[in-house]
């Protein structure tokens, strides 16, 4: 897997499927140039027994054809997979608040992964399975928990979080002080969903969620492990952390990727708004971004939107050139492989007619030839398979901060919602890219390992939680050379969930020589923008820009070799949800040098083994992109007329424009 990009597409199998269907099937796939199959359910039942034949047929049909298989065994659809119908029981459900199953969470109907019988059974397919097709020598690899997600308030769950607790916490007390409880006992301690007094028990109970997610595919990724070593095991969260605000599904794109061989995501850009809100280059960029953090320098897409929902909804609609958007910005960003969802249109449920690479009658759709010239380029330019992202920045993620934010806005969700934190992401991630500074993803475990190297500059666009050792970090990083850039809020609450006395910063305070009087709404060149007032404490600080009222809005602190900016006012959620650019504009002037060239159109920067590449996607349209360099350079792809002279790349009327330069040696 580590040397060739996987390029292929999921088939849903039928259990009516004839050996010629199959191989006729595989050799669409191959003539598209696609290497790879994924195929689900992993199994069908007859008479309430596991049959392996339709998936063994496929499996012959891929070796004669060339393809790799990779076989999905879990996808969120029980009785298409381990559970048949016949065994089913209402104790084997995920659990709602109040006790009651919860046969259709998630829209597909889970089982409680805590519950003792159900661990049994699982475990059991996942040997039955790993020995049934291991020795297979079209197999690929395993993807042992498609789109992870787990949510339960059952008793076996409220016992993992009880004993998660302990392990934190030591003693009852220690935790009664924390949560303003009264327990006497870890065993008394139940999910109350009154927070009134302290947040600390559901920012606990979501943190708790992640754990005992990734602890769940650790458990299933060795069991598929002992039955078959030779093969690597996958596992895929929907889209990234990085770029989704919901933050109900339980993972965590970081721990769920140590547990497996391989980390995948989900990518749904269009999906009726419901993934990502926008759909723009520089969100998508931060999504593969998130993926490559958390796979520690490698991800594949184990599923790429192939066209709309159904058959009915055809809003979300995937055109060609999409699709090439999609492939060459996440190769760009480190991707080792597209798996599409999926190879035919849905021929049976809720989604009948949506999805697909082929049409219903098995042709090839429009979306094929997007698919084939991805492919042809993959041939013709082997050293463009597994680039290295060149980042100048990063961007923190910090879940601790989306649950602080989640429980502090429980009561007042349908008034601000609880999409801060993201939405001041995005804000970095849309401004970073229009001045194509490539952007990467880090989380505050990264900087404490001291992987901050080779990013210069790192934002904290809603550090609302900052603990002790985060901000000792930091410090280390500024005083190595490097530039942190905060805005508000930044440091208000600590990690036990208590509101510091020096605001702004807590344990970064002595960074800004100021302290918060009041918030309020001002302006900045006419531009309203909401405020935290600051009362300048010394003149270390230096007040770079003021507000229309005069009061303090960028501050510089010397910190080192490096310095410490600090916005006072929330100017990336400002940007992104209002378009108010004057603030982010002012910033960035004093941030310049991040960019590794000047252009006039976003642009994306990587590196092969034998070149440095440009991509110039230059999806809206514009007639003319202009790069500042000296270095030459060819294009190898896409539509467009180069010209170079004077130091100056000029693309005319360039779409998915590919520039090949040689390494600076």
């Amino acid at each position: 897997m580590k040397n060739e990009f996987i390029h292929g597409a999921v088939l849903l199998l039928e259990e009516d499927e004839t050996r010629s269907g199959l191989a006729a099937k595989c050799a669409a796939m191959k003539r598209l140039a696609l290497n790879t199959a994924v195929i689900w359910p992993p199994c069908f039942y007859k008479n309430g027994k596991r049959d392996y034949a339709v998936q063994h047929t496929l499996l012959d049909c891929a070796e004669e054809t060339g393809l790799k298989v990779i076989v999905e065994l879990t996808g969120q659809v029980s009785n298409l997979e381990y559970l048949p119908d016949c065994d089913w029981k209402d104790d084997y459900a995920v659990t709602n608040p109040d006790g009651t199953p919860a046969r259709m969470q998630n829209g597909l109907g889970e089982t409680n992964y805590n519950h003792p019988e159900v661990k049994r059974i699982l475990h059991s397919f996942f040997a039955e399975a790993a020995a049934e097709f291991k020795d297979h020598p079209a197999l690929l690899a395993w993807d042992v928990w498609n789109e992870t997600h787990f949510k339960s308030h059952d008793a076996y769950t409220l016992r993992e979080f009880q004993r998660w607790l302990e392990r934190k916490y030591g003693t009852v007390t220690a935790l009664n002080t924390i949560w303003k409880k009264s327990y006497t006992a870890f065993g008394q301690i139940r999910l109350d969903p009154v927070t009134w007094a302290s947040i600390a028990s559901g920012c606990d109970w979501e943190e708790f969620r992640t754990d005992n997610l990734a602890a769940i595919a650790h458990e299933w990724a060795e069991i598929v492990r002992t039955a078959d070593p030779r093969h690597p095991v996958i596992a895929d969260n929907v889209m990234s952390n990085a770029v989704w605000s919901e933050f109900d599904r339980g993972s965590d794109d970081w721990k769920l990727a140590r547990q497996v061989d391989c980390f995948g995501l989900s990518f749904y850009p269009k999906t009726g708004g419901r993934l990502l809100k926008v759909n723009e280059p520089w969100l998508r960029r931060l999504t593969f971004a998130g993926a490559y953090s958390a796979g520690n320098g490698s991800f594949v897409i184990s599923e790429m939107q192939s066209h709309c929902y159904s058959e009915i909804f055809t809003a979300e609609r995937v055109a060609p050139d999409e699709l090439l958007d999609w492939n060459l910005e996440a190769l760009f960003e480190g991707n080792a492989g597209t798996v599409y969802w999926k190879w035919e249109p849905f021929k049976a449920g809720f989604q009948l007619g949506g999805r697909g690479l082929v049409l219903a009658d098995g042709s090839y759709s429009k979306r094929a030839a997007a698919v084939a010239e991805f492919s042809r380029l993959l041939e013709t330019h082997p050293d463009l398979v597994h680039l290295t992202p060149a980042k100048c920045a990063a961007v923190l993620y910090d879940r601790s901060c989306n649950f602080a934010v989640k429980e502090i806005n429980n009561r007042i969700r349908g008034i601000i919602g609880d999409a801060q934190c993201a939405q001041a992401r995005f804000g970095v991630a849309m401004s970073a890219a229009e001045r194509s500074v490539p952007l990467a993803v880090v989380t505050p475990e990264q900087v404490l390992e001291g992987k901050l190297a080779g990013f210069p500059l790192l934002f904290l666009p809603y550090q609302v939680v900052l603990d002790k050792a985060l901000a000792d970090a930091l410090v280390r990083f500024m005083e190595g050379g490097g530039t942190v850039a905060a805005n508000w809020p930044c440091g208000d609450i600590s990690s036990s969930a208590r509101l510091y006395g020096e605001i702004p910063g807590g344990p970064l305070s002595s960074l800004f020589h100021a302290r918060q009087t009041d918030n309020l709404q001002d302006s900045f060149h006419g531009e309203p923008v909401e405020i935290q007032e600051l009362e300048m404490l010394s003149g270390e600080t230096e007040v770079l820009l003021r507000s229309d009222s005069g009061l303090p809005l960028l501050l510089r602190t010397k910190c080192g070799k490096g310095a410490f900016f600090y916005f006072a006012s929330a100017l990336w959620n400002e940007l992104f949800l209002h378009g108010r650019r004057l603030c982010a504009d002012a910033f960035w002037e004093r941030l310049s040098g991040f960019a590794p060239m000047k252009s006039s159109v976003p642009v994306v920067f990587a590196s092969g083994a034998e070149y440095d590449y440009v991509l110039a996607a230059n999806p809206e349209g514009a007639a003319e992109c202009v790069i500042e360099t000296e270095r030459p350079a060819e294009l190898i792809f896409g539509r467009g007329a180069m010209v170079q002279e004077n130091g100056k790349i000029k693309l005319a009327n360039a779409r998915h424009a590919i520039l090949r330069m040689e390494k600076i040696k």
